[in-house]
């Protein structure tokens, strides 16, 4: 531990120390030689406003107001702007005209925080007047979340956004996003469209510092002008952008490590030694150990050291200890400058991240010359650049990018965690007695794996660029502009791979014959290999064009009526060119879509609001005369706290609004042109007498030209309040989506004409649901602090699907939640990033406890009542502690008619969250809670007892009928967690092969509460780092993931609970950081 945060420490000087150079620099920008300056801030009635912050405009050297609201300022000159900035108060920028006498600024209070702009779809538009559905969490709150990936800070800010975590990978990290719950039938077709600043972009290529807001745009009214990409909700991002007045520098540092969420080990080699025997022992087979066995057995794992040969034969290797390491380093670096004046304004942020893996050490640093350690190098940098050319145009300029580079060893996560660790044997040795490693079939040794694994790199690129002119047609007519934006990204990944070998060996150390170290015969097993040279390949390449034109007016008529407007056309094109790992062939893909627009709000004395938009947009996918479609929605507000009768200064807001629209989706996973058919290369055809086959073309896919995009329609109504000045605040949704046009399997298509169809648009899911906020901020002495919850709540129902009628009722897909039936090994085993989980399900009831009571067949059960139900995958011999399962037809036998929908989804359906805040003289403190509840998990036999590798038992087995005896009379039978014990899964209760294990032992509740993020901080007082010219300089601690509380067994991360075994582990993040602003 000492080590990493050296080696933390160490990466954060150079920047630190850079950061406190600029902000030095940038204090000395003025001139030497000049005037003083003095003067004196005051509110609107002439009284002072004591600690405003007081600056010349495009400087970082500041002053503070006393408590006669007065400053002084040295070196300023006739040209120099004074900037004066206070909270609660709109900034001030005023120009310096005379020295003879002392300044006074003016600041109006900023009083009503709903007067200011939030954005919208392609425009902004004041909070008091937004009439959609919405939920915003700004940048600064992200920060405070300790996360190399935005998504996962989203469950837990935002409301109607629900996250499942699918990978926790340095460099591949990735997490899945539901805006109000999973919606469609196609897994292709759920994602969110992701806008930053009204350019469509991948959310990934930002970190939390350049970002000013994120909003979660989530009824059809709001997303209609995006038009058949919209209906999934469209996350709107918003970054931050320089302001004219004092030049800011804003530096933060952080260092941290991650730790695994858990670890769910396996029994110890006597704990093991015991249950093998106890197994084969319930299996009717003589034990493995011998009694003198276990004693030693039981010896080693208590630590002792035993003597003679014995200490070379008896072991109790931990392979996950040999691994995984404690911690792993985290570091985050970020530096942004902005500032300008009336003409010109810009904002720079430069960010470092470095995340390193989990592996253990000793194995990734086995090779003096090389490291296989998992590293991700990330650098981000994002410039906004506005410029007001005259009073007529105005110019932005974006520009910026992300490097990844990932280091990782070739070795398959699964092939490290599976049979490096989980099905790795205990009584195996790490080394063999003449310090080599030892490696045999029975343990793989991660060590080994890691050392000989070679290196992989990843390089990934993504460089973006954003022109926005914008032009002011007033003398054309008030409230006129016309705008035109133009955008290019690029995009590319390059990887390049070396392989090598290290020495093992394996050692005959059960030959009880042998009574000396030397005598050991060692055979080796791998053999050193030098690393090769690399061999490199583009994996994918991408450049993605956004154009759009337009017209926006607003403009005021007579003080009470207000007309709000926009019309534009956009254009989008994505280019693909993807080469796959093992071949330079490649293949190209374009995506392209273009669209007319218009949107249109009246607004009548602040009081009512009506708009509509609308969007005609097409999409060359699609078949000739289905292009096409048309988007639309209206909604209306109603803001009663500008009614004359409810007009009461404790009463800030309150607003009923209302919308309905159309909008949808056209990314269905289909491909290009699915309604044309596809045709392939065959084995060939048969001719003639002697059937000789001749090469040729089928048709592999039968083209499908009610191949569409989904439609969603949706209502919402909502009411947004805030009393007593945010004592009291919060909103309320609730809301009802139709969905129709889902791309679907058809079940009805005959197989006699031997091909493939494509998927039909025919599905139709209904979606429901509420979502809340409500909080209470308050001052009790010197503590400010607010209490916020949120609630997200929806349920989806599955109308039409083509199905073809089931053999019972109760299996009936339409009608109930949308499931995908996914596989325990299609949900871990590797990384399927689309699954949701949702099961059918035989429902238990006990564990067979007499054989007299044991039906041989159907006709046996039906002809003895009060016999358990005939278990057809027992062959008529079901075993004592298997699970004897609901008879739901009444047929007397238990088959697949008898299994039933059960439980949830992977997803969860409800989320709540509470989150805490409260500062006092300088010390802040956050913590945020959130629970995942309506959710299913499907856990994996092997976790008691594994008929794989070498039949491992984690320490769950201790719940398992028969671990301690086969009485079925015993308590701790009768109430056992898991089926009976055996070599192979039993055919009754827990078989992939027959699918018994779809049952409710395996399908457990995977609600859960996650104490998702805390932080505490410290600043120091303004009074002292004023001198030095800061703003601010704080210290904090963060913890991301910290605890949760669960059903799972010990060790289990709720969220995927499997991925101790099959894949990257789940982990927590705690950070240490320092922000300091100039």
């Amino acid at each position: 531990m000492n080590n990493i945060i050296n080696d933390m420490r160490n990466k954060g000087k150079l920047a630190l120390a850079v950061a406190v150079m600029a902000g030095c620099s940038a204090s000395a920008i003025a001139a030497s030689t000049g005037n003083t300056l003095k003067g004196r801030v005051v509110d609107p009635d002439g009284k002072p406003i004591p600690g405003a912050m007081v600056n010349l405009a495009e400087q970082s050297k500041m002053v503070f107001t006393d408590e006669n609201g007065e400053f002084t300022i040295k070196d300023a000159n006739y040209d120099d702007e004074v900037n004066a900035t206070c909270v609660g108060y709109i900034t001030s920028i005023t120009p310096i005209e005379d020295f003879s006498a002392p300044i006074v600024i003016t600041l109006s209070p900023d009083t009503d925080m709903y007067a200011h702009n939030a954005p919208v779809a392609f425009g902004e538009q004041q909070k008091k007047l937004l009439t959609d559905s919405r939920s915003t969490v700004t940048g600064e709150e992200l920060q405070r979340y300790p996360v190399t990936v935005l998504q996962n800070a989203f469950n837990s800010t935002l409301t109607g956004v629900e996250t499942y975590e699918v990978s926790s990978e340095p460099g591949w990290s990735e997490t899945k996003m539901y805006v109000r719950g999973v919606r469609s039938l196609n897994a292709a077709a759920r994602n969110p469209l992701v806008i930053v600043d009204d350019v469509e972009r991948d959310l990934s290529f930002l970190d939390a510092f350049p970002i000013e807001t994120v909003t979660v745009l989530k009824d059809a009214a709001a997303t209609a002008l995006y038009g058949m990409r919209g209906a999934n909700g469209v996350i709107l991002v918003t970054t931050k952008r320089g302001e004219a007045g004092k030049t800011h520098i804003n530096f933060t540092q952080e260092v941290g490590f991650q730790t695994l969420t858990g670890k769910v080990e396996n029994q110890n080699s006597y704990n093991l030694a015991l249950t093998k025997n106890q197994v084969r022992y319930l299996d009717g087979k003589d034990p493995v150990y011998s009694a003198e066995q276990i004693e030693k057995y039981r010896r080693v794992c208590e630590g002792e050291s035993l003597e003679g040969m014995d200490r070379y034969r008896y072991f109790n290797t931990n392979w996950f200890d040999e691994l995984y390491r404690e911690a792993a380093p985290v570091v985050k670096t970020n530096l942004q400058i902005s500032g300008g004046n009336q003409r010109a304004r810009y904002y720079v942020s430069f960010s470092y991240l470095r995340q390193e893996g989990m592996w253990n050490s000793e194995g990734t640093h086995f090779n003096d010359r090389f490291s296989t350690q998992h590293a991700l190098n990330r650098w981000n940098l994002r410039s906004n650049l506005d410029i007001n050319v005259n009073k007529y145009l105005r110019v932005s300029l974006d520009l910026g990018g992300r490097i990844d580079n990932i280091l990782q060893p070739t070795t398959r996560v699964f092939d490290l965690t599976t049979f490096g660790a989980v099905e790795a044997d205990p009584m195996r040795p790490v080394y063999c007695p003449n310090g080599e490693l030892y490696v045999d079939g029975s343990a793989n040794n991660p060590i080994y794996m890691l050392g000989s694994s070679g290196q992989e790199k990843n390089r990934r690129r993504q460089l973006y660029s954003t022109l926005d002119v914008t032009g002011n047609l007033e003398p054309i007519t008030k409230g006129l502009e016309a705008n035109l934006v133009v955008s290019f990204d690029a995009y590319d990944v390059f990887q390049s791979t070396q392989t090598n070998r290290v020495n093992s060996y394996s050692y005959d150390f059960t030959n009880m014959a042998v009574e000396r170290v030397e005598d050991f015969s060692y055979t080796q097993t791998n053999r050193y290999e030098e690393l090769t040279n690399p061999v490199t390949h583009e994996r994918a390449n991408s450049w993605t064009l956004n154009t759009r034109f337009g017209f926006k007016y607003d403009r005021e008529f007579g003080g009470m009526h207000r007309v709000q407007a926009n019309a534009f056309i956009r254009a989008y094109q994505q280019r693909l060119n993807i080469r796959e790992a093992s071949t330079d062939n490649a293949m190209y893909s374009s995506d392209r879509y273009l669209s007319y627009n218009g949107s249109l709000a009246y607004i009548f004395d602040n009081r009512y609001i009506v708009s509509g938009n609308i969007s005609r947009m097409g999409n060359d996918n699609f078949a000739p005369g289905e292009r096409w479609g048309t988007f639309w929605g209206v909604s209306a507000g109603w803001v009663l706290s500008e009614e004359k009768f409810l007009q009461n200064p404790d009463i800030d807001l309150l607003k009923l609004r209302a919308s309905y629209g159309k909008s949808g989706m056209s990314d269905t996973g289909a491909g290009r042109y699915p309604y044309q058919s596809t045709f392939a290369t065959s084995g060939g055809y048969s001719f003639g007498h002697n059937a000789t086959n001749v090469p040729g073309f089928i048709e592999s896919v039968a083209g499908n030209p009610n191949s569409k995009w989904e439609i969603s329609k949706m209502v919402n109504v909502g009411l947004d309040w805030d009393f007593w000045h945010h004592r009291l605040y919060g909103s309320f949704d609730v809301f009802k989506e139709w969905r129709s046009d889902i791309l679907i399997e058809r079940s009805t298509n005959p197989n006699i004409l031997g091909t493939t169809f494509a998927k039909d648009s025919y599905g139709k899911v209904n979606t429901h649901g509420i979502e809340l906020t409500i909080g209470h901020s308050n001052k009790i002495g010197n503590v400010n602090y607010t209490v916020e919850g949120m609630l997200s709540w929806n349920r989806n129902k599955i109308i039409e699907m083509d199905e073809v009628s089931p053999a019972v009722e109760w299996q009936r897909k339409t009608g109930d939640r949308i499931r995908d039936y996914a596989s325990v090994s299609s949900i871990y085993e590797w990384e399927n990033r689309d699954v949701i989980g949702g099961w059918n399900a035989y429902r238990f009831v006990q564990w067979a406890s007499d054989p007299a009571l044991i039906a041989t067949s159907q006709e046996d059960a039906i002809a003895h009542p009060e016999k358990y139900p005939y278990n057809t995958f027992s062959g008529g011999n079901q075993k004592l502690g298997t699970a004897v399962f609901r008879d739901l037809n009444g047929d007397r036998q238990i088959d697949s008619r008898d299994m039933e929908p059960y439980g949830f989804t992977l997803i969860p359906e409800l989320t709540p969250s509470i989150s805490l805040y409260a500062e006092y003289k300088g010390f802040d403190v956050k913590v945020i809670g959130t629970a995942y509840l309506n959710r299913s998990v499907f856990l994996s036999p092997s976790m008691t007892f594994s008929e794989w590798g070498n039949n491992n038992a984690t320490h769950e087995v201790v719940n398992a009928w028969g671990y301690y005896t086969d009485d079925p009379a015993d308590p701790r039978n009768i109430n056992a967690k898991y089926p009976r014990l055996s070599y192979t899964y039993n055919t009754e209760d827990s078989s992939r092969d027959n699918g018994s294990y779809q049952n409710d032992i395996w399908i457990m509740n995977g609600d859960y509460f996650s104490l998702r993020n805390i932080e505490v901080g410290y600043s120091l007082p303004k009074s002292l780092i004023s001198k030095i010219h800061m703003s601010q300089c704080r210290f904090y601690f963060s913890a991301y993931n910290l605890a949760t509380i669960s059903h799972m067994p010990k060790g289990m991360d709720p969220e995927k609970p499997m991925s101790y075994c099959w894949w990257y582990p789940k982990t927590r993040t705690f950070n240490f950081g320092l922000h300091v602003e100039f």
